[in-house]
């Protein structure tokens, strides 16, 4: 009797022990914690990279946390494995720096690298949501390598960060404007102008009676008639 009343006491605690913990572990197991998802960027760099050109750079960064849970966007210039130029947003600071020089996004102050110079002005920033998107017009002011790579990156308040490598986009074809359709309209009146006056310069004019003909043929044929009479 006793040791059925000691083994019946051990499956009783075994089991409430059981119903105690049980709960716990499945809270546990069901409390893990998901993957943190960090900033992603992407873009699109469009224009030329010869001297005196426009290259269009634009960068769109994503953060689920809201787009002032970022810190900074850059996009730099690659070749290589050298870095030709930088050009640095600080979000918070709304400061724009190329190469060592720095401007406030919106006015009309201008900063020049080695390769870009840009303008205050021409710089636009749209927020919204998780989103931001970075646009600029920058300046070439020399030739950049053919083959030239360009990485779009960004980096939130935590220090975690993207990047995106792009190469020179190709220029949209953009149809026919209508510029071109005016020209080519122009074009055509000019030739068929042209080709008209030249068959015209080449056709012979016709023959216009002589008066002194018309007045001998009349002479010949009253003589005609007055021998005619009896």
């Amino acid at each position: 009797m006793i040791r059925r009343f000691a083994l019946g006491a051990c499956l009783f605690v075994a089991v409430l022990v059981w119903i105690v913990a049980a709960p716990g572990t499945a809270g546990a197991q069901s409390a893990s914690p998901s993957p943190v998802r960090g900033p992603s960027v992407s873009g699109q760099v469009s224009g030329a990279l010869s001297a005196g050109s426009t290259l269009t750079i634009g960068v769109d960064a994503t953060i689920p946390e809201g787009w002032e849970a970022l810190h900074l966007v850059e996009a730099s210039i690659v070749s290589g494995n050298r870095v030709l130029e930088r050009l640095r947003f600080d979000i918070e600071d709304n400061k724009l720096t190329v190469g060592e020089q720095g401007i406030v996004v919106g006015t009309g102050a201008v900063a020049s690298g080695e390769y870009l110079r840009v303008s205050g002005a021409d710089v636009v920033v749209t927020t919204g949501g998780a989103n931001l998107s970075f646009g600029v017009d920058a300046r070439v002011v020399e030739a950049i390598p053919e083959g030239a790579r360009f990485v779009l990156s960004v980096v939130d308040d935590l220090g975690a960060s993207d990047e995106a490598s792009r190469s020179l986009a190709e220029p949209e074809s953009g149809g026919i404007t209508w510029e071109t359709v005016i020209a080519l309209i122009a074009a055509a009146l000019f030739l068929g102008g042209f080709i008209g006056n030249l068959f015209a310069s080449k056709r012979r004019p016709p023959v216009r009676p002589s008066v002194y003909e018309t007045v001998r043929q009349r002479l010949e044929r009253e003589r005609a008639a007055g021998a005619s009479k009896p």
